[in-house]
């Protein structure tokens, strides 16, 4: 996937601006950009996140009107899926029994050397700061 293009003035009849929402995932962009073949481009838009319309730089998807709306309709079942995967926590369940096990081997490595962090006692200078 190519940087996005600045806008230029050239001769866009037919084509189309289908604005990419924030927070999009780059994986769900790039996606968007080799499937459908559409042209990544950034343009002058109007948002309003404080309450206050502001002129920002926004991503949009640019092509004709029936792959834009293929394409929309394929950008939100994406971002669901990719909120489905957060939300199962798959990431943390994958390591959990890897770290898990670590922890143990840690714990009882520890124990056979005697080592034992109930008696040790250390104090931190947090703030960095010598007196």
């Amino acid at each position: 996937m190519d940087a996005p293009k600045k806008e230029e003035k050239e001769d866009l009849t037919g084509l189309y601006d289908l604005a990419i929402p924030l927070s999009t995932p780059v994986s769900v962009i790039r996606e968007l950009v080799e499937k459908f073949d559409l042209d990544l481009v950034k343009r002058k838009g109007k948002m309003d996140m404080t309450g206050e319309a502001m002129d920002r730089e926004i991503l949009v998807l640019r092509g004709d009107l029936e792959t834009l709306m293929a394409a929309k309709e394929y950008m939100f079942e994406a971002v669901d899926k990719k909120i489905e995967g957060w939300e199962k926590n798959e990431r943390a369940e994958k390591y959990k029994k890897y770290y898990e096990a670590r922890l143990k081997e840690n714990a009882e490595a520890k124990e056979q050397a005697g080592d034992s962090t109930e008696h040790c006692e250390q104090t931190f200078d947090w703030t960095m700061t010598k007196e």
